[in-house]
């Protein structure tokens, strides 16, 4: 022993640096696989017995001894609460093997996923029909009111095939003008659409409400006039040296009330529209650059939507409020033209279709669904709220014991197994659904409104969502399935951690890039645009066109743009990403070998007098089915007159309510729980928890 040891020595001393690392690193590997095959094969020994396993170091408290030493009415209780957080803790399955009942919970999920989806694709197909109305119509406006308007402006392209829709002089200015009031004023002659005036006229006699928006020989008088809104300063004087601001802001707006004559002089020459305007006090000369920031015309129409393709064979009228802006807000010489619209249902039109058919098969089909909506929507609501309600009162029962009792306080993350989060998420998905289907049903009534229409969508839209992640509890039920669940829960505080840091880290590059690119790229014009073009960059898209839209006008900010998107990049798509997806893949291989190699548990203050309940050999036997009977187990709302117990109690009754129109009880499947092959003597020794 003394010679081996030396020599070992001196040979670890001859290697070289190379050779030394390479050994450690082996040795290093070797210890790290040495541990993890330990900690495998401990939880594999573990596993043999699962008891031994959950306590391998010994339960913090002795909760049989201390239950030994109670009274009568204390052990009965104790006993009672066991069973009880036993019967808590089993899942749906395991429910149904002890007592038979059908669950509705589940099924009610069931049904949601399917009639919900049935909601949403109906309400998709008429809420995309409305939106395609109104982009239609916002279209049409573009090409009857905006000058040399194209296809080309239409399309959505990045990077935009063409500039912005401008003028850069006082003549374009008026041409446009001319061509939004020649337009205007033979609206109904032109147009290959039910377009019209909003003109509604009072007769002298003021029996009746003439509407002649819809007839096309309405007269010049009925038209009316359009308005001219203009904001400018209050003056600008300049001299060879000097010059006067006066910068009060001033905003003025007139009816342009055009005779026929000055409508026919229009039509024929542009001149004729800088005297009209000039007339009425509003000028577009040269000297007015400084002074205007942005004149808009203003415009109301209405027209008929009749689609009967799309299966809304209704006609519906609407009133379309145009406005036409020439923005000089940057007095830079280029005056941006831009035509925006409002459209809005209004309940004017009266008549009939002749040759109807009553009521679409759609909106029978929609309004039966929506009904079958609400009402399972309305039952799983009060059934999860119920759970959540008898989830806080076992919690409250389970405080009060281990105190007065056990002279020990349940933790919060104890406290915390009580509120089961996918019961709050299906209460949320219900609420949400439920208002989303009611101002749904609103606008079946004819109540149209864009607001109402997105809201609209936004609840059913995360309802339906919610209802679909709601489902992936059942399937955490199985060890085949709940992998995914499972990784998730493990990662997330991981995750959040994580994602912390690296927000600083994300913003940091947003706020430099944003001020120090945003000048010169259109892609980081704004904060928004900024992050949005960060985040296309993180999932490697549109990386050359990013590089392409920075300016060459500053050699600097082109070089330090570059730059700073290889930094950018490589920052977070091999660091940052990477080390993301490594917290996951660690939570991933975590849940594997636990359930692989049978790794311990989590333990608790709880979960540890959970485990002390004797073993069941079969859930489905009728001894389980007698330990777990609703009369074996603790009365909840006894003792007790909070707003808990009381809204317990309604819920309840209205259950025994709808049991007793089916002729049943909600105990029917406890009225005999044991068969009649069991002896008396062994009731009484089943109905008791067995004592060491």
């Amino acid at each position: 022993m003394n010679v081996d040891r030396p020599t070992s020595l001196y040979m670890n001393e001859i290697r070289t640096p190379s050779q030394r690392r390479v050994s450690s690193f082996c040795d290093l590997t070797t210890s790290s696989q040495a541990r993890k095959m330990s900690r495998r094969s401990r939880g594999t020994a573990a596993s043999t017995d699962g008891s031994e396993r959950m306590f391998e170091n010994g339960p913090t408290i002795n909760f049989t001894e201390m239950m030994d030493a109670m009274n009568d009415n204390d052990r009965d209780i104790g006993e009672r609460l066991r069973r009880h957080l036993q019967f808590f803790f089993m899942n749906p399955l395991e429910k149904w093997k002890v007592r038979h009942q059908f669950p509705y919970k589940l099924a009610l999920q069931v049904l949601k996923i399917i009639f919900v989806t049935l909601q949403l694709i109906l309400f998709a197909e008429m809420r995309m029909s409305h939106v395609d109305f109104m982009e239609d119509t916002n279209t049409v406006m573009r090409h009857k009111f905006l000058k040399e308007w194209n296809d080309d402006r239409d399309a959505l392209q990045y990077p935009p095939a063409e500039g912005r829709y401008s003028v850069y002089d006082g003549n374009g200015i008026f041409e446009h003008l001319q061509f939004i009031i020649n337009s205007y004023y033979s609206l109904q002659t032109d147009s290959f659409a039910s377009f019209s005036y909003d003109t509604q006229r009072v007769p002298k006699n003021k029996t009746d409400v003439e509407d002649p928006s819809f007839t096309a020989g309405i007269d010049f008088a009925s038209i009316p006039f359009i308005e001219i809104c203009v904001d400018r300063i209050n003056s600008v004087t300049i001299n060879n040296n000097t010059y006067e601001f006066d910068i009060t802001d001033v905003h003025e707006c007139m009816r342009l009330n055009l005779t026929a004559e000055e409508v026919k002089e229009i039509h024929g020459e542009t001149d004729a529209v800088a005297r009209a305007f000039a007339k009425r006090g509003v000028t577009f000369k040269s000297e007015d650059s400084l002074i205007i920031s942005k004149a808009c015309l203003n415009f109301k129409l209405r027209t008929i939507h009749f689609s009967p393709k799309s299966g809304d064979q209704k006609p519906e009228c609407y009133k379309i409020s145009v406005s036409i802006t020439f923005d000089n807000s940057r007095h830079t010489g280029q005056v941006h033209v831009g035509l925006s619209t409002i459209i809005s249902y209004v309940n004017v039109c009266n008549g009939r279709v002749i040759k109807g058919v009553g009521l679409g098969w759609d909106t029978v089909v929609m309004g039966i669904t929506d009904i079958i909506v609400l009402l399972l929507c309305l039952s799983s609501f009060v059934l999860c709220l119920r759970a959540l309600i008898k989830a806080h009162l076992l919690k409250n029962r389970a405080i009060d014991y281990f105190e007065n009792n056990f002279k020990t306080k349940l933790s919060i993350t104890d406290q915390l197994e009580f509120l089961n989060l996918w019961y709050v998420m299906i209460v949320s998905n219900d609420l949400l659904i439920v208002v989303g289907t009611v101002s749904k049903i609103s606008i079946e009534f004819r109540d149209f409104d864009n607001s109402v229409f997105t809201l609209s969508g936004i609840l059913l839209g995360m309802g339906a969502l919610l209802v679909y992640v709601g489902v992936l509890r059942y399937f955490g039920f199985f060890n085949q399935y709940n992998i995914l669940i499972l990784t998730m829960k493990k990662s997330i505080p991981n995750m959040l951690r994580f994602m912390s840091c690296a927000i600083v880290l994300y913003v940091g590059f947003l706020v430099a890039g944003w001020v120090i690119i945003g000048p010169y790229s259109m892609k980081f014009r704004t904060l928004g645009e900024s992050s949005e073009a960060l985040f296309s960059l993180m999932n490697g898209d549109d990386m050359f066109a990013t590089f392409y839209t920075i300016g060459d006008s500053n050699t600097t900010i082109k070089v330090f743009g570059t730059v700073y998107i290889y930094i950018f990049v490589s920052m977070f798509i091999y660091v940052v990403l990477s080390l993301f997806i490594a917290i996951i893949m660690d939570a991933y291989e975590v849940v594997k070998d636990r359930y692989s190699y049978g790794l311990s548990m989590e333990r608790s203050l709880l979960k540890d007098f959970v485990k002390t309940a004797p073993s069941l050999s079969e859930l489905n036997s009728p001894t389980a089915q007698a330990q777990f009977a609703p009369q074996a187990l603790l009365n909840l709302g006894a003792g007790s007159d909070s707003n808990s117990v009381r809204a317990l109690h309604l819920i309840d009754r209205m259950r025994d309510w709808v049991c007793s129109l089916r002729g049943s009880s909600r105990f029917e499947s406890f009225s005999n729980p044991l068969s009649d092959q069991i002896d008396p003597p062994r009731d009484s020794v089943v109905l008791s928890t067995q004592r060491v």
